[in-house]
This record gives C-alpha cells, sequence and structure tokens, in this order.
C-alpha cells in the first residue's frame, strides 16, 4: 500500500481530473464533431479521437486509483 501525504494526494487528484477533462474535450471535438461538421466524415481522425479518448480515460482511471 502506498502512502502519500494529503497535498501529493489532492496533486494526483488535480491531475487525474484534468486529464479526465482533456479526454472529454477531445471526444467532443474529434468524435462528434465528426457528425457535426458539414464536410465529409474523415475516418482517420474519428479513429484516433476514439484512441486518444480512451488512453486520456485511462490514463486519469490509474492516476486516481
Amino acid at each position: 500500500m502506498r502512502r502519500t501525504s494529503k497535498r501529493e494526494s489532492k496533486r494526483e487528484e488535480n491531475l487525474s481530473k484534468a486529464i479526465y477533462d482533456i479526454g472529454k474535450l477531445s471526444f467532443a471535438v474529434l468524435v462528434i464533431g465528426q457528425f457535426v461538421s458539414p464536410h465529409l466524415f474523415n475516418k482517420p481522425v474519428f479513429i484516433g479521437g476514439t484512441i486518444f479518448t480512451v488512453l486520456a480515460f485511462l490514463i486519469a482511471y490509474l492516476i486516481d486509483k
């Protein structure tokens, strides 16, 4: 079991929240934006956005764990 100070614990919590927010923003822009945009659907952007979002959520989860 890892022992951390209150300050370090708060820092990890804030970092995890920031990464989670980046994941939400990337999902909105890169994934949902593909459906809202009047331009043609760009499959590589959609796939890249999905992968980036999943990785950001996974990293945030691991930091918060």
